[in-house]
């Protein structure tokens, strides 16, 4: 029997059997002051719940691919092509807000390549229920409840993704469940590596949190990723497709009216990047792409993990006039900004662009209420494409304005794509 699936049923009978280990765990962070000094530099030492959020869904991504393929999630699939939803994942009703990929948050530092779905201030675990969107199989032996997490020095329980299987195109993806329905676990408990389910059909619960899901096309690559094999580590990256047009009538369109992105595709897009251009993507050099180091962990405690070499710099998913500036490591945690609306476009930044600035104003994620864009300058970014179009050359200024930031120091890094 799996361990991780061993996982689920234990956290559903009771945490007696898995309390202790994390007690002590604690204890050691405790007295070695690991934790406190890197969690936050607040005196609460918690983390942000956006920070934790962007951590804990990229920690149980990277376990669930492994730095796998598509192909993984096609064992035993059957029949090919687009298949329609026919339910929600969570009830319209039920929801004050759905924000679609492309955002940035934290530890998030490219477009994001999943859906937000937020209940209506709901804060109880298990609030709300999670219906399975088609008929189709969850799939994979590595379906696990997230480890415990610090907050205000208590443990929590964890939040669970799959991957469901509706043909050998199609497939959907959930996160941050807060439980799985009992007849489900009850089936990965005894091994099942493809369990049934029907359209509409409580496959489990989430609350206090969003539920986090996305639509994958097997068929379909992205084509704004410049080179996809940076994308390596996350296999389903490249087949997001638009969300939006799996659905058809009201359902569609009850979940539109609470999706602030009003252009196609509706369900938002995260390949920005331009050949030979500033636009999109980037990996410091000898950070191994989107996967990050291979000889370090793929999420840390600390502000410093697999998303420290990444930098993107794209036009807002919600306002493409904005653009956002996304980085890995901004005065040592990754950080998100909007340029200043006087910025140059980077779609049109190139080699004979020479060096460029951007005064970084504060990003604020999508919502249904669009705010006045906060002008404050809180630093400069100098840019400049080199090497043909295929590297880039970046150093920040935090504090200083476009005008105190005049050249690149020897702390300037190198990007690839």
């Amino acid at each position: 029997m799996n361990n991780k699936q061993k996982n689920i049923q234990k956290n559903q009978a009771g945490f007696s059997h898995v309390i202790l280990p994390f007690v002590l765990l604690v204890i050691v962070a405790a007295v070695t002051v690991f934790a406190y000094t890197r969690i936050n530099k607040a005196t609460s030492n918690v983390l942000d719940p956006t920070v934790q959020r962007a951590r804990d869904e990229a920690d149980l991504k990277s376990k669930l691919s492994s730095g796998g393929s598509i192909e993984d999630y096609k064992i035993g699939c059957s029949g090919s092509g687009q298949v329609m939803m026919k339910h929600t994942p969570m009830d319209t009703s039920d929801l004050s807000l759905i924000q679609p990929v492309g955002m940035l948050a934290a530890a998030h530092v490219t477009p994001i390549d999943h859906l937000y779905f937020y209940s209506k201030g709901n804060t109880k675990r298990d609030a709300n229920p999670v219906y399975a969107m088609a008929d189709g199989f969850i799939v994979g032996d590595d379906i696990e409840e997230r480890g415990q997490k610090l907050k205000d020095g208590k443990l929590d329980k964890g939040a669970i993704q799959i991957i469901v299987q509706h043909n050998c195109s199609t497939f959907s993806y959930y996160d941050l469940m807060t439980s799985l329905d009992p007849g489900i676990a009850a089936k990965l408990e005894k091994g099942e590596k493809r369990v049934a389910i029907k359209a509409g059909q409580v496959i489990g619960r989430v609350g206090g949190q969003s539920l986090d899901t996305a639509i994958f096309n097997a068929d379909m690559k992205l084509t704004g990723f410049i080179n996809p094999s940076s994308y390596s580590g996350e296999p389903w990256k490249i087949h997001v497709d638009d969300f939006f047009k799996y659905f058809s009538g009201k359902d569609k369109s009850d979940m539109l009216a609470l999706n602030p992105r009003k252009i196609e595709p509706y369900g938002g897009k995260i390949d920005f990047d331009v050949t030979n251009k500033l636009q999109g993507n980037w990996f410091q050099i000898g950070t191994n792409g989107y996967s990050g180091p291979e000889d370090s962990e793929r999420i840390n405690i600390g502000d410093v993990g697999y998303f420290s070499g990444h930098f993107s710099i794209a036009p807002d998913v919600v306002t493409p006039s904005k653009i956002n500036i996304s980085f890995g490591n901004y005065e040592g945690k990754p950080q998100q900004f909007t340029a200043l609306s006087s910025s140059p476009d980077p779609a049109n930044v190139g080699i004979d662009s020479g060096l460029v600035k951007y005064e970084l104003t504060p990003y604020k994620q999508p919502t249904l209420s669009h705010s006045v864009q906060d002008k404050s300058v809180k630093g400069t970014v100098l840019l400049q494409v080199t090497d043909g179009g295929k590297q880039i050359k970046m150093e920040t200024f935090p504090g200083k304005l476009a005008t105190q930031a005049t050249e690149f120091t020897s702390a300037a890094k190198t990007y690839e794509r």
